[in-house]
């Protein structure tokens, strides 16, 4: 240990080497260390030397010595004594004098590190950008008056007007907002307009760029100056990120826009935060403590009492979880029956009659009149579950998967008469043969965008046929009769419309073994019946009789979330309850849960086989005591990285991948 660092301990009384002069008001720092070790999760007391004393103020970044290195952290508060005994080691530099962490952020990122068992320094990494030193140095404007030109797209919603009227008037409503068939991005500009023409701010979390763009573009619509409007995203790179950062915490911009880190946006005089598809998993940080924008929106307006919106196509499981706390702004059912289009499922009763193979096609033929029919008036979006041509194969004999001679990892094809493919070393098998039966031929197991778009090409020769997907997306389509294939949330915005829209592999993306695969896959379809014409159709190739595809044809994105989570209550399963998951090794898993005093009233299942030889417990606790199991989760993985022994149990709060 070094000489700094003794100086911190209890009971030691050793002075630093080196005397420096100390801040006569308000001497001592509290500084949180950027560390991701849990056990340093707390307030370290440090020297204001009398050369800082006027740089060094709460909310900066700075860099201290800990454990004889030089580290950076944050200067959370200054006092005029500490309950350290002995001589305190000084603070090394202010990095910045720019006070990047206000209280209302740092108020909340406290919250999200105790709601979701991480530590403090892990969210603010997400709360703050990286500093660029030439976007400090940026003069930004006062900011723009901003004229709220019209808010006649919520006019047909009930409780739309009485939003408007009530975040404006300071209180703070929360709504789910379903938008059918109409575009979320035309009602959240002139949502956001209506705030800023009252000099208030407003946080909009967006999945993507494509998101972004669309925002924008509506603001620019209804006359919203560019300097009024911040964007936020990772993809803009280091410098444009904090230099419009900076424009909202200097209250150059009131209107933020951005990917799921915007939520943490320092907004001054905040009204209102939104969350535009907040099923999205791109909403959900990848890393520890995996955190979601929705659930960041909801403690941010009720810390600091600020309108919530959630608002898209359908109605996340999530967000039907916080009803009656939050309420449904929509429109009437009559209203969707007129403006959306005709859904029937393609495995019904008289699509069986009419083909009774059709539950064993991929593509019925009652799928292929319906596109034949479509194209007479525009074009048509088939939706596919995989990118690819045939991202995976079997052996023709015998069905078993095939894999690589290398890794042993699945293989694909990218052509039609292309050799087998590794997915994960991208070995070629010019010469595969199958381990079990030692055959030489295999066929797909699953068909992707390519292939589907090259069998809709010969089926339809003389038709444009164009791919959607996350290698290569399209933004728009014209309004000529073409064949659009595309993987869920690449699907392009026609002109005007589609005429139809092809739901297939329904069956398959239902029966995907996790928690969220049926919500994902109706809210996926919601989106794209949203993107057809009043008049056109969608055709679903999923079984008529389950519940996702009768809500589908109802258009009910209401009864499908409260249906979901009256299921899920029956086998405590989040939302309805609060659910932890802890993986790794099983003797680190066994100290994990021997270290935690877990009341009766928690309920523990597991361990299960999970993956790479590891194993994984749930424990689960009525929603009321999620701060309990939070916080004992908390002490648990400090105690164990304080140890320094054993390895890392991995913890999540309300995993998506159940």
């Amino acid at each position: 240990m070094s000489d700094d660092q003794l100086s911190l301990v209890p009971g030691k009384k050793k002075r630093v080497k080196a005397e420096v002069p100390i801040a006569t008001n308000l001497p001592v720092a509290q500084v949180l260390i950027d560390s991701p070790l849990p056990h340093l999760d707390r307030i370290f007391d440090y020297a204001v030397p009398a050369k800082l004393e006027s740089t060094a103020q709460p909310g900066v970044r700075v860099r201290i010595r800990f454990a004889g290195k030089l580290t950076d952290g944050w200067l959370i508060s200054r006092s005029q004594e500490s309950d350290h005994p002995g001589t305190l080691a000084a603070l090394t530099n202010v990095i910045s004098p720019e006070i990047v962490l206000t209280p209302e952020i740092l108020e909340l990122a406290k919250s999200v590190a105790d709601r979701q068992a991480g530590t403090l320094s892990d969210v603010l990494r997400n709360a703050v950008p990286n500093r660029h030193a030439g976007a400090e140095a940026t003069q930004f404007p006062a900011a723009s008056e901003v004229a709220c030109e019209a808010t006649d797209a919520w006019q047909d919603y009930a409780g739309g007007e009485a939003l408007i009227k009530r975040t404006l008037a300071g209180e703070q409503p929360r709504a789910i907002v379903t938008t059918g068939a109409d575009n979320p991005a035309t009602l959240l500009a002139q949502y956001a307009t209506a705030i800023a023409s009252a000099g208030k701010s407003i946080v909009i979390a967006v999945p993507d760029r494509a998101a972004i763009d669309r925002v924008v573009q509506e603001l620019a619509n209804v006359q919203c100056p560019k300097s009024a409007i911040a964007v936020l995203a990772a993809d803009d790179g280091p410098s444009a990120r904090y230099r419009n950062w900076l424009a909202v915490l200097r209250g150059s911009s009131q209107i933020v826009i951005g990917t799921r880190n915007a939520v943490f946006a320092p907004a001054s005089n905040l009204a209102a935060v939104c969350v535009w598809d907040d099923w999205n998993d791109t909403l959900a940080d990848p890393q520890a403590p995996y955190w979601h924008a929705r659930d960041v929106a909801v403690l941010r307006s009720a810390q600091q009492n600020t309108a919530l919106v959630l608002i898209g196509a359908t109605m996340s499981v999530e967000a039907c979880a916080l009803m009656p706390w939050a309420v449904q702004v929509a429109k009437s059912r009559d209203q969707l029956r007129t403006q959306l289009p005709k859904v029937r499922s393609a495995l019904d009763e008289s699509g069986e009659k009419v083909n009774p193979a059709a539950a064993g096609s991929r593509i019925p033929s009652t799928v292929m009149q319906a596109i034949k029919s479509a194209l007479a008036k525009g074009p048509v979006l088939v939706l596919v579950s995989r990118t690819g041509y045939t991202p995976r194969i079997t052996c023709d004999a015998c069905r078993t998967l095939a894999s690589c001679s290398q890794c042993s990892g699945p293989l694909m094809q990218t052509a039609r008469s292309s050799a087998p493919v590794c997915y994960l070393c991208g070995h070629i098998e010019s010469n595969w043969h199958c381990k079990k039966c030692n055959g030489t031929s295999v066929r797909a197991a699953a068909v992707g965008s390519e292939r589907t778009a090259e069998e809709l090409g010969r089926a339809f020769p003389g038709i444009p046929v164009r791919s959607s997907s996350s290698d290569h997306i399209l933004r728009t389509v014209d309004s000529r009769p073409a064949i659009v294939v595309a993987t869920a949330g690449a699907a392009p915005i026609a002109d005007g419309g589609y005429a139809a829209a092809m739901l297939l592999d329904g069956n398959s993306m239902l029966s995907r073994h996790e928690l969220s695969a049926t919500q994902d896959t109706y809210a996926k379809w919601n989106e794209c019946v949203s993107l057809v014409r009043a008049d056109g159709e969608v055709v679903v190739v999923a079984e008529a009789t389950h519940p996702a595809v009768q809500a589908l044809i109802r258009h009910d994105p209401a009864g499908f979330a409260q249906r979901e989570l009256e299921e899920r209550t029956q086998v405590a399963l989040p939302p309805a309850v609060r659910l932890a998951a802890l993986t790794g090794e099983p003797a680190d898993v066994d100290d994990a849960v021997a270290i935690l005093n877990l009341p009766a009233q928690f309920l523990i299942r597991g361990p299960v086989p999970d993956k790479n030889s590891q194993v994984r417990i749930l424990v689960s606790c009525d929603r009321r005591l999620g701060l309990e199991l939070s916080a004992q989760l908390k002490a648990m993985t400090a105690a164990r990285s304080a140890k320094h022994k054993g390895g890392s149990v991995n913890v999540r709060i309300d995993p998506l991948n159940l």
